[in-house]
């Protein structure tokens, strides 16, 4: 005996699979005319570059050092600094996921709409600072006119 055995797909379901296409579609026409996912990247014209090397020290000591000097610019101890902690782990490990170390600097840079970003040229990452909040914005802020005091004092024949 042959049995004649039929699967049938319910119109329901063809039509919800049907909805859940045209509103995929939607959705993707939306999010590219609006911009909507876009990548940021920096706008305007760079007015303040610091390059920094970042150390992992003992007992949680953190340093920022100015590249181009070797200068401290500023240390955070076991709980401090914690927003620049975040921002340095993320590079680091993009650097390491691409098997590079920490020897080129990253450019803490100010444009001139008022925009910080943290570009690291190693790695390919892109950080716009001022998305964060202005405390944690405050945080890199500091750096950077720490940075630009050290080049000023470089420029003047003296050090910090």
């Amino acid at each position: 005996m042959q049995e004649n055995r039929q699967e049938v797909i319910h119109r329901r379901a063809v039509q919800g699979m049907g909805a859940i296409v045209v509103l995929t579609v939607i959705l993707a026409a939306v999010a590219s005319f609006t911009g909507s996912g876009a990548r940021y990247a920096p706008e305007g014209v760079p007015v303040a570059v610091t390059e920094l090397l970042f150390e992992d020290g003992e007992r949680g000591l953190v340093t920022v050092h100015d590249a181009a000097t070797g200068a401290r610019l500023i240390a955070y101890g076991e709980n401090e600094g914690v927003f620049v902690r975040a921002i340095m782990r993320t590079v680091a490990r993009q650097r390491r996921m691409r098997g590079l170390g920490r020897e080129i600097p990253v450019r803490l840079t100010r444009f001139d709409g008022g925009q910080l970003w943290l570009i690291d040229p190693a790695s390919g990452v892109d950080l716009y600072l001022n998305a964060f909040g202005p405390d944690n914005l405050a945080a890199f802020a500091e750096i950077m006119e720490r940075g630009q005091e050290d080049l000023r004092a470089e420029a003047e024949g003296y050090a910090p």
